[in-house]
């Protein structure tokens, strides 16, 4: 029997599309729902939707005589998942100066498009760590507000980074004069950079705390923020009760962000045993 897993929240929300905010109660029938907290499977499994939100999940049930049912024999159901380090506006094909040939909304029609098959392959909730235009707030915006489909979404906005680091522009000459907004050099700019992206709805903070592999003029091995400009977005993030994600590739960088307080660490290609002690020691994720 083929028994392909399926997003049970995930269908919800598209159920919740499809049909008025005054839906009546739709249920699904599968082979088998995973239930994650305990590691066991549910046979038989009688899910209750109503509006686009799980009611109830029973085993063995049947729906009543005249309702709604989607039937997914054959499959197991599964909780939705969540997508931790996502770029909703970017695809690979086009990256450096190919995006260049585009206009400016180019990457958010792209970001739609990606949200939607984000859902549709059982993400229901991602986290957003950088974009550019805000193109992923207008989204986020645009799904709340039911004009088009996609997860829930956990944006940073803006990353933060140094001047000339891997976070700002690197890929034009010096008559464009091209920055990128959420760049700071010392510890007040970059507490400054912190308010800015909250204010136009950042819900994570994201910093580059060395350099990466998709900018000029920059190692990912090398440390690009000090450990008091580190120090001071994790604690205006903080103030403001938000996480902060740091993108580090190298054993320095990594651990000054760790000992910066920051919450979690994004990549750690190069991280050494000090780095995985610390992390420990001090509860940051990688």
């Amino acid at each position: 029997m083929n028994r392909s897993a399926l997003s049970l929240a995930a269908l919800a929300a598209v159920i919740a599309g499809a049909v008025p905010a005054a839906a009546e109660t739709v249920y699904i029938k599968a082979d088998r729902l995973l239930e994650v907290e305990t590691g066991k499977y549910v046979d038989a499994p009688l899910v209750t939707v109503t509006d686009g939100l799980i009611a109830s999940v029973t085993s063995g049930g049947a729906a009543p005589a005249g309702a709604e049912v989607i039937d997914l024999t054959g499959h197991t159901l599964l909780p939705g998942l969540i997508d931790m380090h996502v770029h909703l506006d970017g695809r690979p094909e086009y990256g450096g100066y190919s995006s260049l040939q585009f206009t400016d909304r180019f990457a958010t029609v792209l970001a739609v498009a990606n949200a939607e098959k984000m859902l549709k392959a059982g993400f229901t909730t991602v986290r957003n760590l950088g974009d550019g235009d805000y193109n992923v707030a207008g989204l986020d915006q645009a799904i709340g507000e039911g004009w088009v489909p996609g997860p829930r979404i956990i944006n940073a906005n803006y990353s933060l980074g140094a001047t000339g680091g891997h976070c700002d522009q690197t890929y034009l000459p010096p008559s464009f004069k091209a920055k990128s907004p959420a760049v700071g050099d010392n510890p007040d700019e970059l507490r400054l950079r912190v308010r800015e992206q909250r204010k136009y709805g950042a819900e994570v903070i994201k910093v580059c705390a060395t350099g990466g592999v998709f900018s000029r003029n920059t190692e990912p091995g090398q440390a690009q923020l000090t450990l008091a400009e580190l120090t001071a977005i994790a604690e205006e993030a903080h103030f403001w009760d938000l996480k902060v994600a740091a993108h580090a590739h190298g054993a320095t960088g990594i651990k000054l962000a760790i000992r910066a307080g920051i919450d979690t660490i994004e990549h750690a290609s190069l991280v050494d045993d000090e780095g995985i002690r610390l992390a420990a020691e001090k509860g940051t994720f990688f």
